[in-house]
């Protein structure tokens, strides 16, 4: 089934859906998506069922279902396709699970409440952030052993996501530390498990998700910022929130710039996942709270960032009509789109849909 079409730079996005991402369970919450490294198959962490689901990419059929432990709540794929690490948020551990075999193989125990998980380009090593409110490791697998091997130390505590750069020297880490609200994130040498710096994202809250750019310049952060005073877009639970990305150039002591996803009279309440096509032209970002993709053009947000001083971006914040500069489109998906991710050639993106429990598939402009 699909949607009308959206105009996406020269070609058409068009909206369709994955009807039911489970075998086994009713109401699976599909939380976090994730995709084999040549696409063909797509994964499904189900926070509610306790199961990842399998995907045929190419047919968009459930071809099947892992059970694994309690809440998973993210996975990556080894880049030779052989093997699925979940993390499992409240068991506090990682599912390993055998791809080809339909069946986990191995629980690994790690911190508290893993979030997030990225494993190295040569598949040696999978980092495993622990987001425990109280807690501040990122845990080390060794994937030949299926082994933890040690931890990294960051800065502060609620390490959230995390990502490795495009030269596979850093890692990155978001914050999301409970009751601060200059939430923050952590560049960590690989080799040393060293912390290189700590970038703070001042007046921002609910750190979601971390990606960087292809070049490798630049880091997107999906946050929101409480609000005590006008402009303000969305009220929610008595709180006052403006939804944003962040841009934190990856040079030593760069820029942070604030980028608002907000317009005055039509917010993007509650920014969740993110993906970032292989050219780094558009990024996509799953709006939890408004059940749709918003897509920016990266080049005019980059223009923003590189055109203006700290000053002037802390200014530009507010501006409840800079959206329009790079706003590309906003699709709608399902209800609740938790997490986003693409095909590796760009002309798909999947967003996974956590109340509505399907995976609505956007075909994009890519070459």
């Amino acid at each position: 089934m699909l949607g009308a079409a959206v105009a996406l730079g020269g070609g058409v996005a068009n909206a369709g859906w994955i009807q039911g991402t489970h075998v086994n369970t009713d109401l699976p919450g599909p939380f976090y998506i994730t995709a084999s490294p040549d696409g063909s198959t797509l994964f499904v962490c189900n926070q509610s069922g306790n199961s990842v689901t399998f995907v045929d990419a190419r047919t968009q059929k459930v071809t099947g279902e892992v059970s694994v432990r309690t809440q998973p709540e993210a996975a990556a794929v080894t880049p030779d396709g052989a093997f699925l690490y979940v993390c499992n948020g409240e068991s506090d551990s990682v599912s390993i699970v055998d791809i080809a075999r339909k069946q986990e193989i191995k629980e690994i125990k790690v911190g508290d409440w893993p979030s997030g998980v990225k494993i190295t380009a040569d598949g040696r090593t999978a980092y495993v952030a622990c987001s425990g409110c109280m807690w501040n490791t990122i845990d080390v697998i060794d994937t030949g052993r299926m082994e933890k091997v040690r931890s990294i130390y960051t800065s502060n505590y609620g390490p959230r996501m995390v990502d490795i750069s495009p030269d596979g020297k850093t890692l990155v880490a978001i914050l999301d530390t409970v009751g601060s609200i200059n939430r923050s994130v952590d560049f960590i040498d690989i080799a040393s498990g060293r912390i290189l710096e700590n970038r703070v994202i001042r007046e921002s809250a609910n750190l979601r998700d971390v990606v960087y750019t292809p070049d490798g310049k630049h880091v997107i952060v999906t946050y929101q910022t409480p609000k005590n005073w006008l402009p303000v877009c969305e009220a929610e639970n008595g709180q006052v929130f403006t939804n944003n990305i962040a841009v934190v150039e990856t040079k030593a002591g760069g820029k942070v710039a604030r980028i608002p996803l907000d317009e005055l009279n039509n917010y993007d309440g509650n920014p969740y996942g993110l993906a970032i096509d292989p050219k780094g032209r558009y990024l996509y970002i799953g709006i939890r709270g408004m059940h749709r993709v918003t897509i920016l053009d990266m080049e005019k947000v980059l223009n923003i960032v590189r055109g203006n001083t700290q000053e002037e971006l802390d200014y530009l914040r507010d501006d409840l009509g800079l959206v329009r500069d790079y706003l590309v489109a906003r699709v709608p998906t399902g209800l609740g789109p938790s997490s986003v991710c693409l095909s590796p050639d760009g002309k798909f993106c999947y967003a996974a849909n956590y109340f509505s429990n399907n995976v609505t598939v956007i075909r994009t402009a890519a070459d």
